[in-house]
């Protein structure tokens, strides 16, 4: 019984380690919560909102080559200097020969066997797969979300769950080591009970090791350390067919 009460007290040592590292806040974290999380923290949204830019960009180029292009130039010159006339011997003149030029030109593409038009054309459609792509990408990071919210609320109750059935056991085992002592049952029959203490302890560390596995998950669907998560509200009722839907 020494034995036994020395495993209990070991694992809840070991549960109050884990509560206090888990640093769970004092208000639970709903899924609606949990999933703006992950749409503001994602970076890969950031990147397909860049490629929508950028495709944005590509219908301006390609719509510009169908305008009129102007071309100007400008440019001032003043000439300045002295000279001396031949015919007068000493006489220096000064001239002073401002000028300026001013050119404006405009090309327009009359004709292009309507390259431009198909490439307006597929700059458009480029944009349109792009924002499909990236509802497609919201899409995915919220049901990661979603998914990585519920496995971890799963883990946490099966963890719960074990710990609970341990207790049982070694409780069991109790019972049974004290029917040994009085000689009501045989040492074979504390063998099994002992046998079912150890299937139970290593369910329980399998379970904590999914739970764990569920923390980095989380993490990485949410993009922020899992804290206390509240109990998902119930799913709204859903229309009985597609009809209903449209």
């Amino acid at each position: 019984m020494l034995n036994t009460t020395k495993k209990s007290a070991a694992i809840s040592l070991f549960v109050a380690a884990i509560s206090c590292s888990l640093g769970l806040p004092l208000k639970a974290e709903t899924l609606r919560q949990a999933m703006s999380a992950a749409y503001n923290n994602s970076g890969l949204l950031d990147q397909n909102r860049a490629l929508l830019r950028a495709a944005d960009e590509d219908v301006a180029q390609a719509a510009a080559a169908l305008r009129p292009v102007a071309n100007w130039s400008a440019s001032v010159r003043d000439q300045r200097g002295w000279t001396q006339s031949a015919s007068t011997g000493n006489t220096r003149l000064f001239n002073n020969s401002p000028s300026a030029n001013l050119a404006i030109s405009a090309e327009l593409t009359l004709f292009d066997g309507g390259q431009n038009k198909t490439a307006l054309a597929a700059a458009k459609e480029a944009v349109l797969a792009t924002r499909q792509s990236l509802i497609s990408v919201e899409q995915q990071i919220l049901f990661a979300a979603v998914d990585a919210y519920m496995k971890l609320r799963r883990e946490l109750e099966t963890v719960g769950l074990r710990e609970n059935n341990l207790l049982v056991i070694q409780e069991e085992l109790r019972a049974a080591q004290d029917r040994f002592d009085v000689g009501e049952i045989t040492k074979t029959d504390v063998a099994v009970a002992e046998a079912r203490l150890a299937a139970s302890t290593s369910a329980l560390a399998a379970a904590r090791g999914s739970y764990i596995q569920a923390q980095e998950a989380y993490q990485q669907a949410i993009g922020a350390p899992a804290g206390e998560l509240a109990e998902p509200t119930s799913t709204p009722k859903l229309p009985d067919t597609v009809e209903a839907v449209k």
